[in-house]
């Protein structure tokens, strides 16, 4: 496959207008109602998810480069993805979820599923306590059209279940509303028995919960270790300016609403009398005001949760302003560099400007210690022929140098970060009708949930970035 793809077509704000003229055509998940966090970016995803429908795609698909399908399941939508030992948890988009048994990894067998409906963006977690197989299906403020005969027609809840026997999920709990149960994503820190979910509503910062009372009998809620109901006490930006590593750095803007939220249990720290500690460090993403086209709204809190009850925020990055970077439209995730704990790569999710400088990837390194001023060393974008009217990097993962993305309409991206300096594109697949949520690198193969193919399994098949995988290009040393 030529590096140059032909010709993109119509813009994407075109396809943006044609979608919203087909809409009830394509769309069978849920709508997104005006109430709740940024619903202009809530209903982009489904703008997404239809684009790829239209009749009357010239192109031939699939495009690849280095990337080969090698399996999957497409009988249902898709969405977020995460493994646990051979399970793996596939959110169905606008839909609940699905397990499927990954032992043959190219043959992912159904185990059992929690199908409700009108489920927002139906993201899982899942962790297994005391051979208990336990579950959070995390859900937003995106309400579907309610009917008279529903007693409770919201979304924004999340619910928690025993699926040791996954034929047989047993609802545990539920947690209904703004305060506790709104989550886009909730990060289950299996070694505390913590979850951490992550939420639009402007009361909804640093939230921290202990999982233990699920295992009890009688199962009892989940206990919040932070304060309730107000940002007293879990507001990052506040956290920020109380902090003792902020020194007379900004404190910033007020704190909008937490997106995403990624947690690393025991990472190495280096302290202040130079030895390096295991921390266990939470990147939470601020995403902003998505509908502001300006961008540069939202942010990046580095905090330390080694005490869960007493958070201590290590760093509040900022992105540069200036005629050498792009604004980042909505801070969507971070996470750390597999091959180097001192980069993190955070994301950019802008479903308007299309390929090519939008939607892409910061990437800045951080000092050992996690304080100090981050250096931004580069930002990656998704070619700009990509034939893809909605092109956005959105949830991802990396193995050594490689990072594998998760990108809607532009499918698989495979970027290298051996120079965090100057990110390479090395490979792609594009599948037919792609709407890529995410990609989970995983024992070799790379497992992507999409919203309108439900899961597709890919390996690489280059004997050069296979070798990337395991290479470690930084290490903090004892």
């Amino acid at each position: 496959m030529p590096r140059s793809f032909q010709a993109r077509g119509r813009s994407a704000a075109r396809i943006l207008a044609l979608t919203l003229a087909l809409g009830a055509a394509f769309v069978t998940v849920p709508r997104p109602s005006t109430a709740g966090h940024d619903p202009l970016h809530a209903a982009e995803h489904d703008l997404a998810h239809a684009l790829h429908k239209a009749p009357g795609n010239p192109i031939a698909y699939p495009l690849a480069e280095k990337v080969e399908r090698v399996g999957g399941d497409n009988t249902s939508t898709g969405g977020h993805v995460m493994v646990e030992g051979n399970r793996l948890y596939l959110g169905a988009y606008g839909l609940g979820f699905r397990m499927f048994d990954i032992s043959d990894p190219e043959k992912p067998t159904l185990l059992g599923q929690y199908l409700p409906g009108r489920r927002a963006d139906a993201v899982p977690d899942a962790a297994v306590f005391d051979g208990r197989h336990i579950a959070a299906l995390n859900g937003t403020n995106r309400l579907a059209v309610s009917t008279s005969n529903e007693t409770n027609p919201n979304t924004n809840k999340t619910e928690f279940f025993d699926v040791t026997d996954p034929a047989r999920p047993t609802l545990l709990w539920e947690f209904n509303g703004p305060t506790h149960g709104e989550a886009h994503n909730g990060d289950i820190v299996d070694e505390r028995r913590l979850w951490l979910p992550s939420g639009g509503s402007g009361t909804n910062g640093l939230r921290i919960y202990d999982l233990s009372p699920l295992l009890r009998t009688p199962v009892a809620a989940p206990v919040s270790l932070l304060a309730d109901g107000t940002l007293n006490g879990r507001n990052p930006t506040e956290l920020w300016a109380a902090s003792p590593h902020r020194g007379g750095r900004p404190i910033g803007a007020p704190f909008t609403h937490t997106h995403d939220i990624s947690v690393y249990v025991d990472h190495p720290v280096r302290q202040a009398d130079g030895t390096v500690q295991p921390r266990d460090i939470v990147l939470l993403a601020e995403g902003g005001a998505y509908t502001n086209d300006a961008g540069d709204t939202g942010s990046l809190f580095i905090i330390d949760i080694t005490d869960p009850r007493k958070p201590v925020v290590l760093n509040r990055w900022l992105h540069e302003r200036g005629a050498d970077h792009h604004p980042v439209r909505y801070h969507h995730e971070a996470q750390f560099l597999d091959g180097d704990p001192t980069v993190i790569l955070v994301t950019d999710e802008d479903l308007h400007n299309g390929c090519g400088d939008a939607g892409g990837v910061t990437a800045i390194r951080v000092s050992e210690s996690l304080t100090g001023t981050p250096d931004e060393l580069s930002e990656w974008f998704i070619p700009a022929d990509t034939p893809a009217p909605v092109c956005s990097v959105h949830v991802f993962s990396s193995e050594g140098s490689l990072v594998f993305l998760g990108s809607y309409n532009a499918g698989l991206q495979v970027v290298d970060y051996t120079d965090p300096r100057q990110p390479v594109q090395v490979g792609y697949y594009i599948a037919p009708g792609t709407t890529a949520w995410g990609a989970l690198y995983h024992e070799g193969y790379v497992y992507v949930g999409d919203m309108s193919r439900g899961l597709d399994v890919y390996r690489l098949d280059d004997p050069e970035l296979l070798l990337k995988l395991k290479v470690k290009t930084k290490k903090l040393l004892p």
